[in-house]
């Protein structure tokens, strides 16, 4: 079985080349710009290829063949400057540049891997039913890219799976990695370089926070269904945390693992009370597949901890 993952040295792409190199049946291929030696370690196969430019992915794809493709690759930080130009560039061109080079012919499912943000929503329960009302260029370009999917499903017969994807968290697999902004990576390398955690808000905000081992698992299922559903499924824990308790677990995985005394800082000039609630279902996805979010701020906020001291 022959697996494509683009993004594959990206913050959750690699995580899914570790989890599937596990795989024995499973051949990797990894497209990106540049090769990454952080992933030496996992057997996969590098291919050098820039998804924004048609032209090379015409050179470097459409003589290969690929049994699942999980589409990961994506520009997600949205803070850069010129981030309204790259993403429509990566997110939506770049997955309709795939699109088009790829040989659809023995692909058995092309898994795009969106965002729940495309719904825009920031109270009630979501489901795939939800309109879609993105707020921002990273929502937009991957409803965007959502769209060029199932235009090819209606043009080519391509197989598809859409999964919309809650906030994700685990430790980075690379120690240069640009995703150190992250909830937990931030609180984490926080607790460690500074021996406290300060949160600019009072804690109160709750988000649904999915672990990526149960991300990965829940794409091994994917891969291994017996036909592609061509649909769109939200994945997500179903459960919303608070901040000030993702801080606490940092706190105790410090003090357990570091013997370090942290200290917890609120801005209690933040007297906003966070009544409103979102819950992202993923009811539709669990009728198909079953999974079980794990939930793993502590061990992740340990493996955080003992990546920077191996690197500092």
């Amino acid at each position: 079985m022959k697996l494509l993952i683009t993004g594959g040295y990206g913050n959750l792409g690699s995580w899914l080349v570790r989890h599937f190199s596990d795989i024995a049946s499973i051949e990797i291929y990894v497209i990106s710009r540049t090769k990454k030696s952080f992933l030496d370690q996992y057997q996969h196969t590098f291919i050098q290829c820039d998804i924004s430019n048609l032209d090379d992915c015409k050179a470097k794809l459409t003589q290969l063949n690929f049994d699942y493709i999980i589409h990961a690759g994506s520009v997600n930080d949205t803070f850069e400057q010129s981030y309204a130009q790259n993403a429509l560039l990566v997110n939506t061109l770049g997955t309709r540049n795939l699109l088009e080079c790829i040989n659809k012919n023995d692909l058995k499912n092309f898994i795009y891997l969106s965002t729940f943000h495309v719904y825009g929503a920031s109270e009630g329960i979501i489901t795939e039913n939800t309109p879609t009302s993105p707020k921002n260029d990273y929502a937009s370009t991957h409803l965007f890219a959502e769209y060029y999917v199932k235009q090819f499903h209606q043009t080519h017969n391509l197989p598809f799976t859409i999964i919309r994807l809650s906030n994700s968290y685990g430790c980075p697999i690379d120690v240069q990695s640009s995703k150190w902004y992250l909830i937990l990576n931030d609180l984490a390398r926080m607790a460690y370089v500074e021996n406290k955690i300060v949160l600019k808000s009072n804690g109160k905000a709750s988000r649904d926070f999915i672990w990526m081992g149960t991300v990965c698992l829940v794409f091994e299922k994917i891969v291994h269904l017996a036909k592609a559903p061509n649909d769109i499924f939200n994945l997500s824990a179903e459960k919303s945390f608070q901040l000030i308790k993702i801080a606490n677990d940092v706190k105790e995985a410090a003090i357990s693992h570091l013997n370090k005394s942290i200290s917890v800082e609120v801005n209690n000039l933040d007297l906003s009370e966070h009544h409103q609630s979102l819950e992202v279902s993923a009811h539709k996805l669990k009728m198909l597949i079953n999974y079980t979010p794990e939930v793993r701020f502590k061990e992740e906020a340990i493996a955080i901890f003992t990546l920077l001291m191996q690197n500092y």
